[in-house]
């Protein structure tokens, strides 16, 4: 299907619960428009129903424009369950409008792992593995397919975690992940030791204490014992004490509440 806009809520939001609609934000009087809407018109033709194309006249209506943050034209968006997935601006060629598509329509596997993301924000990490894993091991060359499971096994299976992104090439975009991994994976292995592990100090016990909450999930008690040990030694464990800290708080994401709640505290600690 390729068309002009008719209804939004109908043509988009709701079409694209189902298949993937590419709206294109256009104008009569924009040269680039009409450079790119016959290359896009085109791609829609071939697509044979994987993806629809929409087009929106920002002139017939700016309420849209102004809605969806339209301050050039061209200007193409994908939706995908109601909501934008990927954009751009400008009047791409052929080849590397192709090579956009390949990289952001949807796919079993993209909305699998798409899935599992979601389990892991609310901490089902043990549902998002199950997922993952067949994938992964089906799809072993898929780097950010083995970073993504790793991080979802290392709570229950961290051996197997760190194994997956052992292959990640120097320079992976995923090598942020890897280390994330290797950290979790090094700070279980301490917490399944004895305590003697870890040097004496009276912080031993909270410090062993965060390890425990973490490996649960239970993050916001994790990131409380480790501020609080941070708080009266800033370099505990070799500084171990901090890359724990600041590797929950990559987890989870820094617009996460309990990283805004935290990070100040942490912050404060590390820096005195």
């Amino acid at each position: 299907m390729n068309h002009d806009l008719i209804d939004f809520s109908a043509d988009v939001i709701e079409h694209s619960q189902a298949t993937p609609v590419l709206v294109d934000f256009w104008a009569p009087w924009c040269g680039p428009c009409k450079m790119l809407g016959p290359v896009l018109e085109k791609l829609a033709g071939e697509a044979a129903g994987r993806w629809t194309l929409v087009k929106v006249d920002t002139d017939e209506h700016p309420d849209l424009a102004a809605q969806y943050g339209i301050r050039g034209i061209p200007n193409v968006k994908l939706f995908h369950h109601g909501r934008v997935v990927a954009e751009f601006a400008g009047a791409l060629p052929e080849p590397q409008l192709r090579r956009w598509l390949d990289e952001h329509l949807p796919t079993p596997k993209r909305e699998t792992m798409a899935t599992a993301r979601e389990l892991m924000r609310g901490g089902r990490t043990h549902e998002a593995a199950q997922l993952l894993r067949p994938l992964a091991e089906a799809e072993a060359d898929d780097d950010e397919l083995a970073a993504l499971t790793a991080r979802a096994l290392v709570f229950a299976e961290p051996n197997e975690a760190v194994a997956l992104i052992a292959e990640l090439p120097p320079g992976s975009p995923w090598a942020e992940t890897g280390t994330l991994v290797r950290e979790f994976a090094r700070l279980f292995a301490i917490a399944d030791r004895p305590p003697a592990a870890v040097a004496a100090s009276p912080l031993r016990d909270r410090y062993l204490a965060a390890i425990r909450a973490l490996r649960t999930q239970r993050y916001a008690d994790a990131l409380r014992e480790l501020v609080a040990v941070l708080q009266e030694q800033p370099g505990f464990d070799a500084g171990h004490a901090k890359t724990a800290t600041l590797a929950i708080f990559k987890h989870l994401g820094m617009r996460h509440p309990l990283t805004d709640e935290f990070f100040r505290a942490y912050s404060m600690a590390v820096n005195v």
